[in-house]
C-alpha cells in the first residue's frame, strides 16, 4: 500500500471524529518526505492546509496535534510547518480544496480551478 493521500486521511478523519486517524495519515505522509527527499513547499503546504483544517474541525490544536510529528520528520518540513500553523490568512478555497456532502457523509475533494494564463488564448470547449 502506498502513501495515504490527504483528502483520504482527512475524510476519514473528520467522518470518525478520530484526531489520531489525522495523526497517523501524517506520520505516512512524513515517513514517505523523509524517505524521498524534499519536495518543492507550495506541494506541501497544499497537503497542510487541508491536515491544518481537519484538525480544527475535529476542535484540535493542530499545533499541539500535528507539530510533534512534523517535528520528527525532515528539518525542511518542521520549519514549514511550523511557520504554516501560524498563518491566519489561509483558508481551504485557498489552496484548492473544499469539503463536500457525499452519501457516506463530508468529503475533502481537491480540484484547483482552471485557469487561462493572461495573454493566452481560451482553448476551446
Amino acid at each position: 500500500m502506498g502513501t495515504p493521500r490527504t483528502d483520504e486521511i482527512c475524510t476519514r478523519a473528520l467522518r470518525e471524529h478520530k484526531p489520531e486517524v489525522l495523526v497517523e495519515g501524517f506520520r505516512a505522509q512524513v515517513a514517505h518526505l523523509a524517505a524521498t527527499g524534499p519536495i518543492d513547499p507550495r506541494d506541501e503546504m497544499l497537503d497542510l492546509d487541508a491536515l491544518v483544517d481537519c484538525a480544527r474541525r475535529l476542535d484540535e490544536d493542530p499545533e499541539t496535534l500535528l507539530g510533534p510529528v512534523a517535528a520528527a520528520g525532515p528539518a525542511w518540513l518542521a520549519e514549514l510547518f511550523s511557520k504554516f500553523v501560524r498563518r491566519t490568512d489561509v483558508t481551504l478555497q485557498v489552496f484548492g480544496w473544499s469539503i463536500v456532502d457525499a452519501p457516506e457523509g463530508p468529503a475533502y475533494r481537491f480540484a484547483w480551478p482552471r485557469w487561462t494564463p493572461p495573454g493566452r488564448p481560451s482553448e476551446p470547449a
